[in-house]
């Protein structure tokens, strides 16, 4: 008989790794980035590809399309339980919604060619989160194959992630009866530190901001006219920014943004830190540049429960090539907080909008539009089963014990599943690190990886719990 973890090496080399290159030739950019995407039809092309190759596994699965006007489709599936298994549903989900092809790709490889080499499958989607679908499945399917018995298992796969899950909360709240009230919601769209052990997403920041207009002048002046006159609009956007943040420290300023951190997060980002070292500062730092903070529990630390402001865009600078000697008229900024778990998002950029239109610099106009704000999350403590099957899985693949991480980043729809299914514990797991490229060019699936975490997942499903017990 073939095992679990036999199946699914043999999978990784074949129709599941086929089948994933099959995925990363739709050219299914989320509708943020295509704005015809519904005539179009890639969204609904990577569903129907997705749909088709788990139907043909799991001939008594639902494989159901679901969809409204003006919102990107979704994938609910259903599979039956197997061996009389009658414990809670386990529920998976992932999206199948690409960011755009971006420049820089090497030379022989792009977003929509499926190139392995090495031990890399290159592709826009493979790891952000194409593999989430099939990795899934291709778990339950090895159950199957082992015969080890497996509750039901049910998901949804979206294609609006990458803007925003726009339409995610509706698609749940249709689903949520139909899926029953799953024990454990396997989220695989998250990070890893490192490649030698199962990674657990403990938190996400939250995120807000908004766009920031100051004007001094209806029209630009010529600079030897008005210089030392007019303030210029991008000292008086200094000097703004000055309340918002520390420019020395990157410490945001505003009382509203910053929580008191658990200690047991406290212990868990120490740990984290002890194992990592100096490879949270592994980025392609420019000359000499040095970090925030060169000891990696505080790197952590400030990357995952500390609030930071980042600066995405500007208008009314012109490009250096083209400047000339002119007053000009307005600076905008687009603003982005990173909000630590546990503030009010909301209220946080209430105190920022307030910080930076009270009293302002030379009575300059100031405008703040644009707003948004979502909050952070952290996952509650897994249910003893799961973190010991978890623990265990990563411990037979890896060689390792399970740990936890932080995300700096936001995916702001975790409340809605945590609203529509309170009783379930959170499978927080992903394989994107630096070396991934999600949204960049060269984005790649490390395979050696995927396929532990595939056992892994195979593992702990079929560690779900019987009825009673």
């Amino acid at each position: 008989m073939t095992t679990a973890t036999e199946f699914i090496r043999d999978a990784w080399k074949g129709e599941t790794l086929e089948a994933l290159k099959e995925f990363i030739r739709i050219p299914s950019k989320s509708q943020s980035f295509d704005s015809n995407w519904e005539a179009n039809g890639y969204l609904r092309a990577a569903l129907e590809q997705a749909a088709a190759w788990g139907a043909k596994r799991f001939p008594a699965g639902t494989f159901d399309i679901i969809s409204k006007p003006g919102i990107a489709p979704a994938l609910f599936i259903d599979l039956p339980a197997t061996g009389g298994h009658d414990g809670r549903p386990f529920f998976l989900y992932g999206h199948l919604d690409k960011q755009p092809e971006t420049e820089g790709w090497r030379e022989g490889f792009g977003p929509w060619t499926p190139v392995v080499e090495g031990d890399r499958l290159y592709g826009r989607g493979a790891a952000d989160d194409g593999y989430s679908f099939y990795a899934g499945l291709t778990a339950v399917q090895a159950l199957e194959a082992e015969g080890t018995p497996h509750p039901r298992i049910v998901g949804l796969f979206e294609t609006a992630e990458e803007s925003g899950s726009v339409g995610l909360v509706e698609y749940l709240e249709d689903i949520t009866a139909r899926a029953g009230n799953p024990c454990v919601l396997a989220i695989l769209d998250l990070g890893l530190c490192d490649y030698d052990r199962l990674w657990l997403t403990r938190s996400l920041r939250g995120v807000g901001g908004f766009k920031l207009k100051v004007e001094v002048l209806e029209q630009p002046v010529h600079s030897g006219t008005a210089s030392g006159k007019v303030p210029s609009s991008f000292a008086v956007m200094r000097q703004l920014l000055d309340r918002l943040e520390d420019p020395a420290t990157g410490r945001v300023k505003i009382p509203e943004f910053h929580v008191e951190i658990p200690e047991g997060i406290l212990e868990e980002i120490r740990s984290c830190a002890k194992i990592l070292g100096e490879k949270v500062l592994d980025f392609p730092w420019a000359g000499s540049t040095e970090p925030r903070s060169s000891d990696p529990a505080t790197a952590i630390r400030m990357n995952t429960w500390e609030p930071t402001l980042s600066i995405l865009g500007a208008d009314g600078l012109p490009p250096t090539s083209s400047a000339s000697g002119l007053i000009r008229a307005s600076t905008t900024l687009a603003l982005s907080f990173r909000i630590p778990a546990g503030a009010d998002p909301k209220a946080a950029l209430a105190a920022a909008e307030r910080a930076v239109t009270e009293n302002v610099p030379s009575k300059a106009r100031v405008t703040v539009f644009d707003s948004f704000a979502e909050p952070g999350f952290v996952a509650p403590d897994l249910a003893p089963w799961l973190l010991k099957a978890a623990d265990e899985a990563s411990r037979e693949f890896w060689g390792n014990g399970l740990e936890f991480c932080f995300e700096g980043a936001t995916i702001g729809t975790m409340k809605n599943f945590a609203a529509c299914f309170p009783e379930a514990s959170f499978f927080n797991a992903g394989l994107l690190g630096a070396k991934e490229s999600a949204h960049a060019p060269n984005e790649s699936l490390l395979l050696p990886y995927v396929e532990r975490l595939t056992a892994t997942l195979a593992r702990v499903i079929a560690a779900v719990p019987h009825a009673g017990k």
